[in-house]
């Protein structure tokens, strides 16, 4: 057989001869273009080989290797996503395309390209003791999830951790711990919690399920919680990573019954750090390095005490030109949220306000009304990159640190000490440090639900007399001569 019987078209009924075999070419078949190597009776094809068929001789049988597509979800395409669409007057399974933003929509690829087809139903499909599988999904909406669950059980199964049947579950009585997984997760999904929230507590949560061997909840002992410590630190992770993920297993274990595993000294340690704040010398290099807008966005930033996505969502309507506030509120049409669920107002100084009524009257509006939008009206994300650029335009790179994606600080807007947050532990810390307000005000304005995140802004507050104070000390006539 040669490249060229690729190319051509057999009529349904004409065979071909290939040493002492007959085959025949069946219409819906795709030759590959390498030829076929016969080995011992077998025949091993390079490419895409969907049928190169022995019709005439029973035995013994050809086998065919063939490689596993690598498409769908999972490692290595393990678990294939596929549709039967109508093509011509054949129904035939094609792999669905999934877009970009992780949802199907009736795209299936055919001879490499995209086309649409609202008919037929979607399968999943994955290799099990060396035999293909598949199953039918009815509905569209749960073809992706049940591919995810599917790569995860093959990954259970692979590590040893052993399938729970329905009698099983009937026997002992309890809830399985797959099952306790899926219902506390469709608990707090979005948006009974935020989506990054949720993120989170899925991820930690079916890698739990992955990694643990145990297949009840009840079963779950202080060893399974200390190993899937250990798992954290082995994956690269850091102590407050490993923190923060073991807190959220225990909220998990303890809505099911199942608490006081861990003692307090399993829990991973970490070092608290003093929120860092910019520095009057560095804000002035911003500031002169800014152009108009920037000056305004960063200055309200740092006035304000804003998160970023306050900051983003803020319309027209936030600002009170009147009381001199900048409110924070909910933007339905965005899904946007503040944080603890309060709206809240700040009170920011008159030149900011003045400078906001200056802006307004030089900006075009767009019909969302925001006050930071990009040229297309929507809401900017790009604060953060804007400020690493202008870090970089005035020349107050670091030059040593490299980011996590391996970009290095010298080199571009990549340096790790300028960020958008330190505008608000800025603000926060110079409030208590002049005295501006006492810490259960600065609660308030900065939208924290418990009084302990805004106590650690006290580490780093400094009164104005207090270094006069200690040079005044006795102590300080031990300093060393220069």
């Amino acid at each position: 057989m040669k490249e060229s019987c690729a190319k051509e078209r057999w009529p349904s009924g004409l065979r071909r001869t290939l040493g002492k075999r007959v085959y025949r070419k069946v219409p819906w078949v795709r030759i590959p273009l390498s030829p076929p190597i016969i080995e011992n009776k077998r025949v091993t094809c390079y490419g895409v080989c969907h049928g190169v068929y022995n019709f005439l001789t029973p035995t013994p049988k050809l086998g065919c290797t063939m490689p596993k597509r690598n498409f769908g979800y999972g490692p290595s395409g393990r678990v294939n996503i596929l549709k039967k669409v109508k093509v011509g007057d054949a129904w035939s399974l094609y792999p669905a395309v999934v877009e970009s933003n992780g949802k199907l929509k009736d795209k299936v690829r055919i001879k490499g390209i995209v086309e649409v087809h609202p008919e037929g139903q979607y399968f999943i499909e994955w290799w099990e003791a060396g035999k293909r599988r598949r199953e039918q999904i009815v509905d569209r909406l749960e073809v992706l999830e049940r591919a995810r669950r599917k790569s995860l059980e093959m990954e259970g199964t692979r590590l040893g951790v052993p399938l729970v049947t329905a009698t099983e579950k009937g026997e002992h009585g309890g809830a399985t711990l797959r099952d306790a997984v899926a219902d506390y997760l469709e608990d707090i999904r979005p948006p009974q919690r935020e989506k990054k929230t949720y993120v989170a507590y899925k991820y930690c949560l079916e890698q739990f399920l992955a990694t643990s061997k145990k297949r009840f909840v009840a079963d779950v002992k202080r060893e399974d919680l200390l190993e899937f410590i250990r798992h954290q630190y082995k994956s690269g992770c850091g102590a407050r990573t490993a923190f923060n993920r073991a807190n959220i297993l225990v909220t998990f274990l303890k809505l099911n019954g199942v608490s006081g595993l861990l003692n307090k000294f399993d829990w991973p340690s970490f070092v608290d750090p003093i929120r860092p704040i910019y520095e009057p010398e560095e804000l002035t290099a911003l500031f002169n390095a800014c152009r108009p807008a920037e000056h305004l966005l960063f200055s309200a930033y740092l006035l304000s005490g804003l998160r970023d996505k306050e900051m983003r969502y803020l319309t027209w309507p936030d600002v009170d030109f009147r009381r001199n506030v900048l409110r924070v509120t909910s933007k339905p049409m965005w899904d946007f949220r503040p944080k603890d669920k309060e709206e809240r107002e700040v009170p920011v100084p008159g030149g900011l306000i003045a400078a906001f009524k200056q802006f307004q009257q030089t900006q075009p509006l767009n019909s969302h009304r925001l006050v930071f939008p990009t040229l297309a009206g929507l809401p900017d994300t790009n604060h953060e990159l804007k400020l690493k650029w202008l870090a970089r335009r005035a020349g107050l790179n670091c030059g040593t640190c490299i980011s996590r994606h391996g970009n290095k600080c010298s080199r571009g807007p990549y340096c790790s000490k300028f960020f958008l947050h330190k505008f608000r532990h800025t603000f926060a810390t110079r409030h208590l440090q002049d005295g501006t307000c006492d810490i259960r005000t600065l609660q308030t304005w900065l939208g924290h639900s418990d009084l302990a995140s805004t106590m650690v802004y006290l580490k780093a507050a400094r009164n104005k007399d207090l270094l006069q104070r200690i040079n005044a000390s006795g102590l300080a006539e031990f300093a060393p001569a220069v």
